[in-house]
């Protein structure tokens, strides 16, 4: 982990890889005070620390895992689409486990999602699995120059809004670590994910993150990214939200390969819907991994591979399948898995000691 630098936690497939819980136990090992991201409602963030569940769309989750939640810094950057209410919410869920929302800093820029907004996208957008919260149509309105800004409304009086950008050079030329939550994941990217249609309304790159945040690439720190060994997609109530290189699979099919003992269908968190899963897509990943060049992998998830790694926190107590899906995954791609979550909680976490301190 780099001091001084602003070191991104991405998504490297369809989202819903568990970012939040690895950019949560990096603020944790590496007593980080300084997280960013241009978050928006269509995607949920979630971490389980001390026994609590932790989800939130707009503040990037990853800052549950601070020492001391009233002395983390929270950086809301341009990019970010802000549906006012919820964001709220967020933040009086997070005072009370001691969060300052004063260290809540939300750029000028940001967008606001209006009811317009979301209406617009009920109904056409669901097709194409949209969250329909209406995230597109508040940044389609910011570049026409129509949009409603967080300098021209007020989302809270209490929070400053100033240019982050500015704020982040600062805080890394003091020597501050910075990590960034990236929402969604590579495959959905506009420009360079799987389909140019069933895909969300941006790049969720590296380099995005770098832009969004108006941050020279000198001081990219390092990049995670996190991945799982059955991607999913999310569904659109017709099961028809779009393409994947591999082969669609079902729920019970996994649950019958590891071994689980109940049932293991996972829910979306915006939409409630039920996720669909397919088979891992190498080639994929060389793409992915091709285009954004991480420095490390997390592979979460682990415990679908076999049941038996739930929990686990020690490299040498994973099953032999565990292993050896990381090891193909190094020789394949050339780049380390740093971290492999073996479950939901915050410390279901094998470090496999390959992330300098």
């Amino acid at each position: 982990m780099k001091r001084g630098a602003m070191n991104v936690c991405y998504g490297g497939q369809c989202g819903s890889e568990a970012k939040g819980k690895l950019a949560a136990y990096l603020v944790d090992k590496f007593d980080i005070k300084v997280v960013a991201g241009n978050l928006s409602p269509n995607a949920g963030h979630t971490v389980i620390k001390d026994g609590m569940k932790t989800v939130t769309h707009h503040i990037p989750v990853g800052v549950m895992g601070g020492h001391d939640l009233s002395r983390m810094m929270v950086v809301l950057g341009p990019a970010s689409v802000i549906n006012p209410i919820l964001l709220i919410r967020e933040i009086e869920m997070l005072k009370e486990g001691g969060f300052d929302p004063y260290n809540l800093i939300i750029d000028e820029r940001a967008a606001i999602i209006t009811q317009a907004h979301v209406r617009s996208e009920e109904g056409a957008m669901t097709v194409i699995g949209s969250t329909a919260q209406g995230v597109g149509e508040a940044r389609v309105d910011k570049l026409m120059r129509r949009g409603i800004t967080a300098k021209t409304v007020t989302v809270s009086d209490d929070l400053p809004i100033p240019d982050t950008s500015q704020l982040i050079r600062a805080a890394m030329k003091s020597h501050a670590t910075v990590m960034y939550e990236m929402g969604q994941g590579f495959d959905l990217c506009i420009d360079h994910g799987i389909d140019p249609v069933y895909c969300t309304s941006r790049n969720c790159t590296p380099m995005q993150a770098l832009a969004d945040m108006g941050v020279s690439a000198k001081y990219l720190g390092d990049v995670y990214a996190v991945i799982r060994p059955y991607p999913i997609r999310v569904n659109n109530r017709d099961g028809s939200s779009g393409p994947y290189p591999s082969e669609e699979i079902t729920w019970e099919e996994v649950r019958g390969r590891c071994g689980a003992p109940m049932d293991i269908t996972e829910i979306t968190t915006t939409t409630k819907l039920t996720r669909r899963v397919f088979e891992f897509a190498w080639e994929r990943i060389r793409t992915m991994v091709s285009v954004c060049r991480p420095d490390g992998f997390c592979v979460n998830f682990l415990n679908y591979l076999n049941w038996n790694d739930l929990d686990v926190t020690s490299a040498d107590k994973l099953s032999k399948e565990s292993t050896a899906f990381i090891k193909k995954l190094e020789y394949e791609t050339g780049v380390p898995v740093m971290y492999g979550g073996t479950g939901a909680g915050h410390d279901s976490m094998v470090d496999f000691g390959k992330d300098p301190l």
